[in-house]
């Protein structure tokens, strides 16, 4: 009887053993992989530059060094991969208009910014070209009817025998400008500037006006003046020889000092056609303009008078 019981005695302690010796086992491991984390943490997040006794312990110290966001020499190779901040302020150079764009000649030009054959070109084509450049510019036999060319630059440019009807030249700049020929017709030229023009053998037809414009040292001789306003405009030293003056025509209180009024003829000369006007030094020889001698408020000092005498 002893016996058995020990028997089932054994029976119960051998399961007993195989237990306590798997559960001892299984703590162990247990233990074993915790001092492996550990280990593997102290890697991982120690600081110091030469990690070899913690490398040699942990079974893949490789894939450690890599995971660590340490700073690099070759870390500046991942730059070109994140957006700079630099790449979106520079502007694309296909989005910068360029320079060149606006060079050539437009509409939108203005025309004191044409060059002197683009105001040429568009005054031909729109006859509107104010304070355009056509300095010297060759406009012979152009008609510029209804132009308007207020305040343009034409010193120097040819409009030998052109057409001016209707055309506003208001403070143009047509000095030493050649206008031989021209035929002149309702137009106004108040306050233009024909120094020295050449006007020979033009023609004035129609209402012109030319108050206060300069006509200083301009040569119209052998032109034919039926219908223009000279109020106020300075004449001194102008060459009138040979000219036909018409009925219409007003000097009033202009300037003709040291003009040439040599064989002019006058028609119908009144005294209110040159109220206030003034002929110093001027030549009146064998012309029609003896009545200026009875004239009232005209001036004659040093005069030399149609029958050649000089006027006190």
């Amino acid at each position: 009887m002893n016996e058995q019981n020990d028997k089932n005695s054994e029976k119960r302690t051998f399961p007993l053993a195989i237990v306590l010796g798997s559960g001892i086992i299984f703590v162990g491991i247990l233990v074993i992989a915790a001092l492996v984390v550990t280990r593997k943490s102290e890697v991982t997040t120690s600081p110091s530059p030469t990690p070899s006794v913690a490398l040699s312990e942990t079974p893949s110290p490789t894939p450690l060094v890599a995971e660590t966001p340490t700073p690099s020499p070759t870390a500046s190779a991942l730059v070109p991969e994140t957006p700079s901040p630099n790449a979106t302020a520079s502007p694309s150079p296909t989005a910068t208009p360029s320079p060149n764009a606006t060079a050539s000649p437009s509409a939108t030009n203005t025309p004191s910014s044409l060059s002197v054959s683009q105001a040429v070109e568009r005054l031909k084509e729109t006859r509107v070209c104010p304070a355009c450049d056509l300095q010297g510019a060759d406009l012979k036999g152009v008609a510029l009817y209804g132009a308007n060319l207020k305040n343009a630059n034409l010193a120097g440019a040819n409009l030998a025998d052109a057409t001016l009807g209707s055309t506003n030249l208001t403070g143009a700049n047509l000095s030493g400008a050649n206008l031989s020929g021209a035929t002149i017709s309702d137009n106004n030229f108040d306050g233009v500037n024909l120094s020295n023009a050449n006007l020979s053998k033009a023609r004035f037809s129609g209402p012109v006006t030319l108050i206060r414009a300069n006509l200083k040292g301009a040569d119209l001789s052998g032109s034919k003046i039926e219908a223009a306003d000279f109020s106020e405009a300075d004449l001194s030293g102008v060459n009138l020889k040979d000219a036909r003056l018409g009925r219409s025509l007003k000097l009033t209180k202009a300037i003709l000092d040291n003009a040439d009024l040599s064989l002019v003829i006058w028609d119908d000369l009144k005294n209110e056609m040159v109220d206030g006007a003034s002929f110093k030094n001027a030549n009146l020889k064998s012309s029609n303009l003896t009545q200026l001698n009875d004239f009232k408020n005209v001036t004659l000092t040093g005069a030399t008078m149609p029958d050649g005498t000089v006027h006190p």
